[in-house]
């Protein structure tokens, strides 16, 4: 439970407040409330709750904040003039972005100057803030946490396969997360079309519902599989107290989006025990270094040979009992005491 400002004996003395922001459906707001309870730190839902000169930390991204990147921009300066602020960034801009890329980079470019110090769950992002937002700035990195539930069971569990009325058919091929342009989805349907000319049959599941505004990107996606032979399942959202039957439900799990910055997605799978194909790049490569043997990557060139590699050898699809799937949730708490000691 989430201890609100006024229990403030129950803080960490190197804990700042914590300003959340959005719904709790949000992932981000999410996020930040767990950091927030892990660090025994305050939690203030108003910035007018705030004291002029308080040490404050605040996750965010800038849809968070405004429509407008700029107007988001504008939000934390104000706040940075009042009270110590530190900033953990996430969707850090990039050029993948498409037309509002230049305007997110110009806007985290200002919150990182206005910020007294600010960090990033990965070097990806950090360099990403180098070469586009800020040159020349420097901030921490604190990855994020693989939230592994209690009691999981770390065996590995049976291939998961469509169902036809009580007939378990075709492995199934799993997507999580909200689809949107450049997520993937439309890739791993056209190799999963492959496959099936091949004679290796298989399915996908689409774990999630459409993001916001993009309800065309889910008929989309069902007619692409329709004219290509494939069935496509759209589960809509997934309940939290079900998401990790629904990961642990599929015979093949794949993140595939191109412009990934820091993937909760990512970890959400490896904290089910699973090991999911992850589309190569920057952050997955680090991830894999950070957390060896928990994903397998691939390439536009190679998705389908490791697809049809991972159905034919199932136990490459789950990651074993000794991996180290660090850190967790109280690792970086202690990660941002250390740091927020170090910035005050």
């Amino acid at each position: 439970m989430l201890r609100p400002a006024s229990h403030l004996h129950d803080a960490a003395p190197a804990a700042p407040h914590h300003l959340l922001l959005g719904p709790d459906t949000h992932g981000v707001t999410r996020y930040a409330g767990e950091v927030a309870d892990a660090a025994r730190a305050p939690v203030v839902r108003d910035v007018a709750q705030l004291v002029p000169g308080a040490a404050v930390h605040l996750h965010l991204t800038d849809r968070l904040l405004g429509r407008d990147p700029l107007d988001a921009a504008a939000v934390v300066e104000q706040l940075a003039r009042r009270v110590r602020l530190t900033v953990t960034l996430h969707d850090v801009p990039q050029p993948t972005d498409g037309p509002g890329f230049a305007a997110r980079a110009a806007a985290y470019g200002r919150i990182v100057r206005a910020s007294h110090a600010w960090a990033t769950n990965s070097w990806h992002e950090h360099d990403l803030v180098d070469r586009w937002s800020a040159s020349g700035a420097r901030g921490i990195v604190i990855p994020l946490p693989v939230p592994v539930p209690a009691g999981l069971d770390g065996r590995a569990g049976r291939p998961g396969r469509a169902v036809v009325g009580a007939v378990a058919t075709e492995p199934v091929v799993g997507v999580f997360g909200f689809v949107y342009p450049g997520k993937g989805h439309r890739q791993v349907v056209r190799a999963v079309a492959a496959l099936r000319r091949a004679g290796t049959m298989a399915s996908v599941r689409v774990l999630g519902d459409a993001a916001p505004g993009h309800a065309d990107e889910v008929e989309a996606l069902v007619r692409t599989g329709r004219d290509r032979g494939v069935p496509v399942e759209v589960t809509g959202r997934v309940p939290e107290d079900d998401l990790v039957s629904a990961l642990r439900g599929v015979a093949v799990g794949v993140t595939a989006h191109r412009n990934v910055s820091a993937s909760g997605s990512l970890n959400s799978w490896i904290a089910a025990g699973r090991r999911p194909l992850a589309r190569d790049g920057a952050y997955a490569r680090e991830m894999a270094a950070l957390r060896p043997g928990t994903l397998n990557l691939f390439d536009d060139a190679t998705l389908v040979a490791c697809l049809d590699a991972a159905l034919r050898r199932p136990t490459s699809t789950w990651t074993s009992p000794a991996a180290d799937l660090g850190p967790r949730l109280e690792d970086t708490a202690a990660a941002y005491r250390a740091w927020w000691a170090t910035v005050r």
